[in-house]
């Protein structure tokens, strides 16, 4: 009894436990959904709060959040990554867990932007950023948001590699998605990198297009004017207006002392390369010493640059000392670049060497897993392809077989009935030919009757005339009643219809009275002509087939 109440209080205890874990755990699920609401107007306060959480003492699904918007806000607030650790857990967690959130897509965009941050620009950048894009492609509403900074982030990718052309296809994905979530600040940006993107191009007009666009937005969103005063200066500097230009520039150095992170040095060094262009060459040493003063960055690569203005100018001024001296001081500036370029360059490849080896190795045994899947798919689909070509190919065998042995069928029924046919002719052309023998007989006995009593009864001799000549009309005649049609002349003949228009009339009743085996008085009775003329008439039948290759063997026994 005692044990059963002891296991009931603990049960109950774990229950209320549950409880109230799940409680607080929906709680600050709620919380850290009100500043995911706020980070992107206020990213530096929910920054602070964040650090008020321990995401350690959260349960697993909230410190993926948690872990989501801190890398959010660090990137928000320049943040300088040198790990990519803490958004790859993030994403490991919504790929098994919610691999279909709009968290998931936002964590695989920003695997792909820390890694950016942290200067690596091989493939395995582009693969999130890619994976994301079709996930958010395959959402059926997805999140302005995240379709923004996403195809953004795409674009920038491309365009740092001199793919202007899937640049621009980003960036206006981009620009759809900001004008849906109607933010302003987004549109501009979007605007801006597009504009970016056609000056990359040289393509002028475009530029023109999206710089004038720029404009527009000018003291509705004062963050900005700084950059569209740049953009109109790059823009009229492209065109050859080197004096809107500078103007663009003047305004800019006003605006320079509220903006954040602003190199004073490379906008003066601007703004003298500007007035040397218009041979200004004063103002243009005055702003050139100017950004020389200004330099912050000691390590700079570009700093060179600055003492190469001012050698160029001496030059124009006709002061060779000052430009010797100075053009000196460049190729120092210059040479320290190259050292610190390189030695900055071996490290970064190491350092891509040492964060990426691993998950090249990992990348490699799933490409060679999915490599193995798709050869046995595509075998599987070979072995079943060549199994439904064996059945079809037996079967149009079957079939044509089938009709082989129907055709034979109908072949030798069709040879029976033109056997049986052939003798029903033979018999018709005796017949004939004796109804024929028995008119020249009875015309032979009228001739002679008409002798013997032709002047004693002339009116009985006109009559048997009269019905001699009818009988022997209508011989006449019978000829062209009886001429066939093509289907019975190539039945009869078997000579194709393309045969058949060779010859007139009387030359098919001919052949067909030549494939009766009629004879040469029997034609000519039959044709109301004399055996001669029949004789000359075959002659030249037979050598009209021989000319078009007609075999002539059926019709002519001679």
């Amino acid at each position: 009894m005692r044990r059963f109440i002891f296991i009931a209080f603990a049960a109950i205890a774990a229950m209320l436990f549950l409880s109230c874990n799940g409680l607080e755990n929906n709680k600050i699920r709620t919380t850290l959904t009100q500043w995911d609401n706020l980070l992107e107007k206020n990213p530096e306060a929910i920054s602070d709060s964040l650090k008020t959480m321990d995401p350690h003492a959260l349960s697993r699904g909230n410190r993926a959040y948690y872990n989501l918007l801190k890398t959010i806000t660090d990137d928000k607030t320049y943040f300088e990554f040198k790990s990519d650790s803490l958004i790859d857990k993030t994403v490991d967690y919504y790929h098994y867990h919610e691999p279909h959130s709009n968290n998931y897509i936002r964590a695989l965009t920003y695997k792909g932007i820390v890694r950016t941050r942290m200067g690596i620009t091989d493939s395995t950048v582009y693969e999130p950023l890619k994976k994301a894009d079709n996930l958010f492609h395959s959402q059926k509403d997805p999140n302005p948001t995240t379709g923004y900074i996403l195809h953004y982030f795409l674009g920038n990718t491309h365009f740092s590699n001199a793919s202007y052309a899937l640049a621009d296809k980003y960036f206006q994905e981009s620009l759809y998605n900001a004008k849906l979530k109607n933010d302003s600040t987004h549109i501009f940006d979007a605007y801006l990198a597009i504009f970016w993107n056609k000056m990359a191009q040289s393509d002028f007009d475009n530029g023109k297009k999206y710089v004038d666009t720029l404009s527009l937005f000018f003291n509705r969103i004062p963050d900005k004017n700084y950059l569209i005063l740049n953009a109109q200066s790059v823009y009229f500097e492209a065109t050859k207006e080197f004096e809107k230009a500078l103007e663009c520039d003047k305004l800019r150095l006003r605006l320079a002392p509220i903006q954040k992170d602003i190199d004073f040095s490379s906008l003066y060094y601007t703004i003298s390369d500007r007035y040397s262009v218009l041979n200004q060459l004063d103002s243009a040493m005055l702003y050139g010493q100017m950004a020389i003063e200004n330099i912050v960055d000691e390590n700079k690569k570009e700093n060179y640059l600055f003492y190469e203005n001012i050698a160029n100018i001496a030059e124009k001024q006709q002061n060779y000392f000052l430009a010797n001296t100075y053009r000196q001081k460049a190729f120092a500036w210059y040479e320290k670049s190259i050292k610190e370029r390189l030695n900055t360059q071996v490290m970064e490849l190491e350092k891509k060497y040492d964060l990426s080896e691993a998950e090249n190795i990992a990348l490699r045994s799933q490409q060679n897993t999915l490599l193995i899947a798709i050869v046995a798919l595509l075998l599987a689909m070979l072995a079943t392809v060549l199994i439904m070509l064996n059945v079809k190919n037996r079967r149009e065998a079957r079939i044509k077989l089938m009709k082989l042995e129907h055709e034979a069928e109908t072949r030798a029924m069709e040879t029976k009935l033109l056997e049986e046919e052939a003798s029903k002719r033979n018999w018709l052309i005796l017949l004939y030919g004796h109804i024929s023998n028995r008119l020249t007989s009875l015309q032979e006995n009228f001739n002679t009757l008409s002798q013997r009593y032709v002047s004693s009864n002339p009116k009985v001799y006109e009559n048997m005339h009269n019905i001699l000549h009818t009988a022997e009309s209508d011989l006449r005649e019978m000829p062209k009643t009886l001429i066939p049609d093509e289907d019975t002349f190539s039945l009869y003949t078997n000579l194709s219809k393309e045969d058949a228009e060779l010859f007139n009339p009387n030359e098919k009743i001919m052949l067909m009275l030549l494939v009766c085996k009629a004879d040469n008085r029997q034609i000519s009775t039959f044709m109301n002509t004399s055996i001669e003329s029949i004789r000359a008439r075959k002659s030249q039948l037979k050598k009209k087939m021989t000319e078009n290759d007609i075999d002539t063997t059926q019709f002519f026994s001679f």
